[in-house]
């Protein structure tokens, strides 16, 4: 009758610790395992668009500042932007800077502040802003809106560089 108790204690501890211990572990050794598969791919896509990033840059290096005309408007620009993104409703703010004169360029900057803006829409018109020479956008802020989780508050200069005659 002993031996019949203490077989059945031994099989409930090896049960139990089968159930409660090993099989939650093993799964956790899974998780982590297909984590680490996962965070491999990632970090091989990081290696590779850095090297992407030092080629672009290397050949960026290599071209001049690209600066707009002396008859550019600058103002004008920015509002056919605003336009063809359909941002004329979000737009809060536009602050057009002072002028600053550097060696051979003059820099115009006008600050802008747009709300409840989609990332389609920011990543849209930066991409605008980026394919036009000349124009850079120098300070840049983004927020949440608390009330609308989906959409941005975008605060950002951008530049316009102008070479002097």
């Amino acid at each position: 009758m002993d031996r019949k108790i203490i077989f059945l204690i031994i099989g409930f501890i090896l049960l139990f610790e089968y159930q409660y211990i090993y099989l939650p572990n093993r799964k956790k050794i899974r998780n982590l395992e297909n984590l680490l598969l996962k965070k491999e791919k990632e970090y091989e896509e990081f290696i590779i668009l850095c090297e992407k990033y030092k080629k672009v840059e290397s050949e960026e290096k290599k071209s001049y500042l690209k600066t707009v005309s002396e008859k550019f408007s600058f103002f004008s620009y920015l509002n056919d932007l605003i336009d063809s993104v359909s941002l004329r409703t979000n737009v809060n703010n536009i602050k057009i800077l002072n002028k600053e004169e550097l060696q051979n360029y003059n820099l115009e900057k006008i600050q802008l502040e747009i709300n409840n803006i989609s990332i389609e829409q920011l990543i849209s018109l930066l991409n605008k802003i980026e394919k036009t020479n000349g124009i850079y956008v120098t300070q840049f802020e983004m927020k949440r809106d608390k009330n609308k989780p989906y959409f941005l508050n975008i605060s950002m200069t951008i530049s316009c560089l102008k070479q002097k005659l």
